[in-house]
């Protein structure tokens, strides 16, 4: 009888398993020298996509292709939903696109391109850029700005190593002063780099086109909002950079080297790019703001000018008391001892400067 449970058990573990394993065709190829990538590792990974467009890794499979580059086998896929394929090479990653499990589906085949690296910027470019810009109050403004950067190349882009930040940089995204960054799509947060001019990335950059989208706020307490871009010596500079600005009566925008084009403004290969709005709120160099300074800095200094004059009057009538009382005392030791031939130059000059303080004093 324990003998039957065993193998009832078995062929059921054995029949669970071959129902969730599926049959998997992979092939690597090394598409800056050409050719299969043979005898290398890979894994395939048994995911589950969440709700916010991520995945969770339920479990990892290691295996490496042949001679020809290639393998065939099957993977174990129990409670999953998707699988793909991820391969790490010269330091790389890089991913098979997403599988969904199908029902009946007899085979699932995952083809991987790999790159050589590189640090040479050359091919680098960021073809466009495009900032909707919505105000959220007199102070506030909402940005949805996005990037779009391409690798012309063959090499996978690993950028540079900044010696001054002490960071990898690949890409370099300039933003107005003051930004306050939100949200990050397109790559990675943790290889953000929040810098004060912009966001740096140390994301390599495979061949081909890669979007980010950014969402930052901006705040000023006088309604002037400066949304000026730099660009770093190093960075691409965008091909054509649009702004858009929503829901904008009675704001008032200054852009000096962009064209405006019905509710947009354009602009083609620019390093620096000056933008600025004013809202509502502002009403130029005499607003209530500035005239709240003004009339502190008048304050302030008619403060100042009355006391230093009561601080000057106090001085002298402080000397007038120590000269009153030294010269009292000068006239009563001369009539003591018949010395007022002797004393009568110093009491002169005290006496002089006594009518000099008076007069001073005077209304």
């Amino acid at each position: 009888m324990r003998k039957k449970i065993i193998v009832i058990t078995f062929l059921f573990m054995l029949i669970t398993t071959t129902a969730f394993a599926l049959s998997v065709r992979v092939k690597v190829t090394n598409a800056t020298k050409g050719g299969e990538l043979a005898g290398y590792p890979f894994k395939i990974l048994v995911v589950e996509p969440d709700r916010y467009g991520g995945i969770k890794v339920l479990k990892e499979h290691e295996f490496r292709t042949g001679a020809s580059g290639s393998f065939e086998g099957k993977v174990d896929v129990s409670a999953a939903k998707a699988i793909m394929a991820e391969i790490n090479y010269r330091g790389v990653s890089y991913y098979s696109p997403l599988s969904q499990i199908e029902k009946d589906r007899e085979k699932y085949i995952f083809n991987i391109n790999v790159y050589e690296i590189t640090d040479k910027s050359d091919s680098i470019e960021a073809t466009e850029r495009s900032l909707t810009i919505t105000p959220y109050d007199d102070k506030t403004l909402i940005v949805n700005d996005s990037v779009t950067f391409v690798n012309n190349s063959s090499f996978t882009y690993v950028g540079k190593y900044d010696d001054k930040l002490k960071i990898n940089k690949s890409l370099f995204i300039p933003l107005p002063a003051g930004y306050m960054l939100m949200n990050v799509n397109g790559v990675d947060r943790k290889d953000i780099y929040t810098l004060g001019s912009g966001i740096a990335s140390h994301e390599k950059l495979i061949p081909g086109e890669i979007s980010i989208s950014l969402r930052y706020i901006l705040k000023s307490d006088t309604g002037v909002f400066d949304m000026s871009l730099h660009n770093e010596d190093y960075s691409a500079v965008a091909g054509k950079t649009s702004f858009y600005f929503t829901n904008r009566e009675n704001w008032n925008v200054k852009a000096t080297n962009l064209q405006q084009r019905g509710e947009s403004w354009e602009g083609s290969d620019l390093r620096s790019v000056k933008f600025k709005i004013s809202s509502p709120s502002y009403k130029g160099f005499f607003s209530l703001w500035q005239a709240s300074i003004a009339a502190a800095f008048i304050v302030i200094g008619t403060g100042l000018v009355v006391m230093k004059n009561k601080i000057y009057r106090w001085k002298l009538v402080k000397e007038k008391r120590r000269l009153e009382k030294i010269v009292a005392e000068l006239k009563s030791e001369a009539d003591e001892v018949d010395l007022k031939g002797y004393y009568k130059s110093f009491l002169d000059v005290l006496e002089s400067r006594q009518r000099e303080i008076e007069e001073r004093l005077a209304p």
